[in-house]
């Protein structure tokens, strides 16, 4: 018999107050401070929405919007269609069941020297986890990212960390979430910006979409979007966090991405007539790392930008994902 009253990885009550504080704050600047965004949506040729076919990215977007339009109605009007693609074509994230060189330049990455020092030094906290949690597979031998979402969902939550079921004197602790970020942090860093392959990897993992969004700022600079104001993508943090690694983020940006995070791209148009795109990660313009600035992201040239982000993007997607 079915025994709990969730799905696997559902938004939370919490989640969907961060989204609705997140929506409020975006109607204060883009609605009540800038007047860009109108104060009741009653055409939606002004908004696209777009998520992953994961629960909860629709509850996230659904959140955020019901607080951006706190008195939009259910009329045709006022209901904002929701885009998914299907599993096997998302591009919001990795998508290794539609491209399996990920897995390859992955599983190259991992074989180096650097990385498996670094699971060796880090070796017996992930067997005595493994063991807490009861858990077994290469998914929880190579990677921390799975330790991390359990630790780190609990004690965002604060609910007490997870004990063996074997031996209930044997929990995990405050010290061991703490050393489970410090490693994930250090293997999404090292994959996707440390590892001579980490540009590699960013092209076949996020490249596609990464192309979808200078697609859709070329149209409206080119007078193709029609009355679109406003674009919302609802991922996850393996959609924001390669993101960053393309742009280059700073250390201190380039972090797991807390939940809520939000990577926001404005598109100005100067005076003159020239267009620059303006970079916000969780409500700061994004600095870049030291040793790549690359770009002014307060207001960054778009030939400048789509330079850029054209190094990451694969002219033919097929080819690429099958090497």
């Amino acid at each position: 018999l079915w025994q709990g009253s969730c799905e696997e990885g559902e938004l939370t009550d919490r989640g969907k107050r961060q989204h609705n504080t997140l929506g409020t704050q975006l109607r204060s600047i883009y609605v009540n401070k800038l007047g860009y965004l109108p104060a009741n949506l009653n055409s939606t040729d002004e908004v696209y929405l777009r998520t992953t076919h994961i629960w909860r990215t629709k509850n996230s977007a659904e959140s955020l919007l019901g607080a951006l339009w706190p008195k939009r109605g259910i009329t045709p009007q006022a209901a904002i269609p929701m885009h998914t693609y299907p599993k096997r074509i998302e591009t919001m994230y990795g998508n290794r069941d539609a491209c399996p060189g990920i897995s390859t330049v992955n599983a190259q990455i991992m074989e180096s020297k650097t990385y498996q020092d670094f699971l060796r030094e880090q070796g017996p906290l992930m067997a005595r986890l493994a063991d807490i949690m009861d858990v077994r597979g290469s998914g929880w031998t190579t990677g921390w990212d799975r330790f991390f979402d359990v630790l780190n969902a609990r004690h965002c939550h604060d609910m007490k960390l997870p004990c063996s079921r074997a031996n209930s004197t044997q929990c995990a602790t405050a010290a061991d979430v703490v050393q489970a970020t410090r490693n994930a942090n250090h293997e999404w860093r090292y994959k996707y910006r440390d590892s001579p392959l980490g540009n590699d990897l960013l092209r076949l993992d996020i490249g596609s979409f990464v192309g979808t969004l200078r697609d859709q700022m070329q149209d409206h600079i080119n007078g193709h979007a029609g009355k679109l104001k406003l674009a919302l993508y609802s991922g996850h943090d393996s959609t924001v966090w390669p993101l960053l690694f393309v742009l280059r983020a700073g250390s201190r940006q380039s972090l797991w991405p807390p939940y809520a995070s939000n990577l926001i791209f404005e598109l100005w148009k100067q005076p003159d007539g020239s267009r620059v795109i303006r970079v916000i990660f969780n409500g700061e313009v994004l600095q870049l790392d030291e040793s790549e600035k690359w770009c002014d992201m307060n207001a960054c040239p778009v030939d400048t930008f789509f330079k850029h982000v054209e190094a990451f993007i694969p002219s033919n997607i097929t080819s690429e994902c099958a090497k």
